[in-house]
């Protein structure tokens, strides 16, 4: 295993966190391709030219590079359109490997729209390389608990990835219960589906000092409960800031609430909608919104904080979760998608029913003033230990020479008589 083409088409991994369509898939993706280079494996990422500042090839760090293809115009296009530039980037992917002479031994692709250019890619060029697919999310499940199609989605995007179901070598998912949403949702099933979790830094992301991190970030009060995410519907903000205003007089007299993310569209629901929220509640001395900060600062964050808040619709796995976990800070998370596989109820963290408002207001009052939080932390810092990203790594190379295997193994000749 030499060389492995990563497809993050649609949004760059090397993005500001936060940012429109930058979240835990490109951190991910970045980390993989970090990860690989240890293994001896060159890691290319290719992702569509957005930034008519970025340079074509940029090399990280780690020895993995980000290739820029050109495919319309270069600046940031909604996702609604983009299914139109898939045969560019198909083009622009062929043009890039012919021109460089490079064979790619696995591609491995996240999101539809860039398994739907793989797959093309894959057909135009005859080619029977393994190709590996990763959704991170599906229509379907958005729809589920969104209660309606998401309008800023293409009307093409069920149909492409109940295609890929079908014709990926293997689908990759964070959990069991994506292979699952994909027979009962899409009515297909992989030829191959492999768990691979995403990995939790443990170095970064580790336990400090409480009243340390409320110095450094200039919090003062009782209790803290946190926020990370991007500012959007699904994340559940409006959930979160009503179960705050459900909260009785005492608790909110020492309480803030801290929201880190970056901020909502402009527009009908953009960035002042929220701010219109916390008024309409009465919340404007418990919310700060501190917009995007660095991973380097977040563990402050975390570490500052009782509990983080994660009151989404839905989280395929809930990388914010295992990174408060990481610190030592217990989550309190509806019960849905991937959090249930990594929060243990009143162990090492608190699930909630899911889409009950009340109840996450009530299970946040516990466990800020009577859940044994320090406990709950020191188990949930233990439990996490089991995600690492060099883990995420074997796995994922574990899965591409199993591939490889099957493909020699198919190109043999038959011998007579077997």
């Amino acid at each position: 295993m030499r060389r492995v083409a990563l497809l993050s088409l649609h949004s760059s991994p090397i993005a500001p966190l936060g940012r429109a369509d930058v979240g835990g898939m490109n951190l991910y993706v970045r980390r993989l391709a970090d990860e690989f280079q240890d293994f001896g494996i060159q890691a290319d990422i290719f992702t569509r030219h957005a930034d008519s500042k970025d340079p074509e090839v940029v090399v990280l760090e780690s020895g993995a590079r980000v290739i820029h293809l050109q495919a319309g115009p270069k600046r940031h296009l909604p996702k609604s359109v983009l299914p139109l530039q898939m045969p560019a980037l198909a083009a622009a992917f062929g043009a890039f490997i012919e021109r460089e002479r490079r064979e790619y031994d696995i591609l491995h692709s996240h999101y539809w729209i860039s398994g739907q250019v793989a797959m093309r890619y894959r057909v135009q060029q005859d080619s029977d390389r393994p190709f590996v697919h990763m959704f991170h999310t599906l229509a379907k499940v958005k729809e589920q608990y969104q209660g309606t199609p998401d309008k800023q989605e293409s009307a093409l995007r069920f149909d492409g990835e109940r295609c890929l179901i079908g014709r990926a070598d293997a689908i990759a998912g964070a959990t069991e219960g994506e292979a699952r949403a994909q027979a009962r949702l899409y009515g297909r099933s992989p030829q191959r589906f492999a768990v691979i979790p995403p990995g939790v830094d443990v170095e970064q992301f580790s336990p400090r000092s409480k009243t340390s991190a409320r110095a450094r970030l200039g919090v003062h009060a009782e209790h803290v409960i946190l926020f990370v995410g991007r500012l959007d519907r699904l994340k559940g903000l409006d959930t979160l800031l009503t179960a705050v205003s459900l909260f009785p007089p005492e608790v909110c007299s020492g309480l803030k609430v801290l929201f880190v993310g970056g901020r909502e569209k402009r527009g009908a629901h953009g960035a002042p909608r929220l701010q219109h929220v916390v008024e309409r509640l009465g919340l404007q001395h418990l919310v700060e919104f501190r917009g995007k900060v660095s991973q380097e600062e977040l563990p402050w964050y975390y570490a500052a904080a009782d509990v983080c808040a994660v009151p989404s619709a839905h989280e395929t796995f809930g990388m914010v979760a295992t990174e408060a976990m990481a610190c030592q800070t217990p989550p309190v998370a509806f019960a849905v998608g991937g959090l249930t596989t990594t929060i243990s109820d009143g162990q090492t963290g608190f699930l909630v029913p899911a889409a009950d408002t009340a109840a996450f207001a009530r299970t946040l009052e516990h466990a800020l003033c009577r859940a044994p939080l320090e406990l709950i932390g020191r188990r949930a810092r233990l439990s996490v230990q089991r995600y690492s990203w060099r883990r995420t790594a074997e796995r994922t190379i574990q899965l591409y020479e199993e591939l490889e295997q099957n493909a020699e193994r198919s190109r043999w000749p038959r011998v007579a008589g077997q």
